[in-house]
């Protein structure tokens, strides 16, 4: 993937040893992992790292404590799967939020989460109040407001309702269109983000929902 989603304040840490150097390069690489994922994640193609993306999310959280959904990257790159978790209420600078988490498996580094603490009750830039990253073995790394720059907030265009089974289970399903010729298909019955699908430069689709339990307990081989 030649371009990445721009993330403030994320740039790896500076070299100041061997140690030092590790854990920024490591991080570096983790990077680009999330942009793939958040660029699926929003509906959007990436863009360089200078300039802001046409628009970021603007779909409701579906809130249910304890709620996940397990999702397959149908795209070429970035993990072959990851898991979207609803967490608990946090608080940033005065301002109330819900965490929504995100993990995925990156080799040599572990189970890798991304967590974003949620302002309102839609995940869109300017509501993104903190994003913390989690690598095993280091300490937390928060990067505040990391999306809320200029031109980087604008609404899905809906386009269609219809009905997905999904694993026995029948969803209603909202479909929205974003710039570029993507889609992303939505549920009120997935916890976390409610998506279903999303199709386009970046496109994944759920594998798995439900409330309580471990996520990756039954993940595909292909994904662990």
């Amino acid at each position: 993937m030649g371009t990445a989603l721009s993330v403030r304040g994320s740039a790896p840490d500076k070299p100041g040893g061997s140690r030092t150097a590790t854990r920024g390069g490591r991080l570096g690489r983790l990077l680009p992992l999330l942009a793939v994922v958040l660029a699926g994640l929003t509906a959007l193609p990436a863009r360089a790292q200078d300039r802001a993306p046409d628009a970021l999310f603007g779909l409701p959280l579906v809130v249910r404590e304890g709620g996940w959904a397990r999702y397959l990257n149908t795209s070429p790159d970035g993990p072959e799967q990851f898991v979207i978790k609803v967490g608990g209420p946090g608080r940033h600078e005065g301002k109330r939020g819900r965490w929504i988490l995100l993990e995925l498996d990156v080799p040599a580094a572990g189970r890798v989460g991304f967590d974003f603490l949620v302002e309102g009750d839609r995940f869109s830039a300017k509501s993104v109040l903190l994003m913390r990253l989690r690598v095993p073995g280091q300490p937390p790394k928060d990067t505040p407001a990391p999306f809320n720059q200029p031109g980087a907030h604008r609404q899905p265009h809906p386009l269609r309702e219809s009905t997905e089974t999904l694993a026995g289970r029948k969803l209603a399903v909202k479909e929205y269109s974003y710039a570029g010729g993507i889609t992303a298909q939505w549920s009120a019955a997935v916890p976390a983000l409610g998506l279903v699908r999303v199709s386009g430069t970046q496109s994944f689709q759920l594998e798995a929902f439900g409330v309580g339990g471990d996520p990756w307990k039954d993940a595909t081989a292909a994904g662990r």
